[in-house]
């Protein structure tokens, strides 16, 4: 476990911050196209389901339900070679959802992806949840075609990548735990008499930035001390 945390560390974030940053601009951008002819009354079809899916639930039903869809998603995206194509299928059809949803309220739908993304503490947790899955299937991925096709030969550890594989699990559950947990509680205090009541939200999730602020200045610490030269002792 030790050499594949050294591999995280090594490999750093920055895949999956660009796939963040790609996922927001599918989000956004598709939310904004037309239609194709049949699909709205498909998206429309799944947009009436998942509200009667959770309606009148409890906070518990709604988080489990939440966590669980949410997962199920997230697990897909792990898969090697397929993994980025289930990313953007997913966003697309989240993305088409939303747009269903503008409609239904007679607002822009790029209006209601904006508030989403910066209103909602929950999306800050859950759509970076889909980009670090998604950049362990490119690991995956890239490992395999390494093993298969590289002719100089350097070994890959698949004892790494397997515990590489394990942490980045590992991320995700927390992460979409965490966010199924903020989702819930941010519907049961969306009432009338006090829409905004769930920005009150945004005070644990300062708190939990605060926490992955740490943690991520020690895998900056962890990265400079693997990249640094060996010093040879006589």
């Amino acid at each position: 476990m030790q050499t594949a945390v050294k591999l995280f560390a090594k490999r750093g974030l920055m895949l999956c911050v660009i796939l963040f940053l790609i996922e927001v601009a599918l989000f956004l951008i598709i939310s904004s196209l037309p239609f194709f002819p049949g699909e709205k009354a498909f998206y429309a079809g799944q947009e009436g389901s998942l509200n009667n899916e959770f309606k009148n639930a409890t906070v518990t039903t709604e988080f489990w339900g939440i966590f669980t869809n949410n997962y199920q998603i997230a697990l897909r995206e792990f898969i090697p070679v397929l993994g980025p194509i289930l990313f953007a299928a997913s966003m697309y059809a989240t993305a088409r959802v939303l747009e269903i949803i503008a409609l239904n309220q007679g607002v822009p739908a790029l209006l209601v992806a904006f508030i989403l993304l910066l209103l909602f503490p929950h999306s800050w947790i859950e759509l970076p949840a889909y980009a670090v899955a998604t950049a362990e299937s490119i690991w995956l991925t890239y490992a395999a075609v390494k093993w298969l096709f590289d002719t100089k030969g350097r070994a890959i550890s698949w004892t790494a990548e397997l515990g590489q594989l394990l942490i980045y699990f590992a991320i995700v559950t927390v992460m979409l735990l965490v966010a199924a947990l903020f989702e819930s509680v941010e519907i049961a205090l969306e009432i009338p008499s006090d829409p905004f009541l769930f920005l009150v939200m945004w005070i644990p999730f300062a708190a939990i930035i605060a926490v992955v602020s740490a943690l991520y200045l020690r895998l900056a610490r962890l990265r400079r001390q693997l990249k640094a030269p060996a010093i040879t002792q006589f």
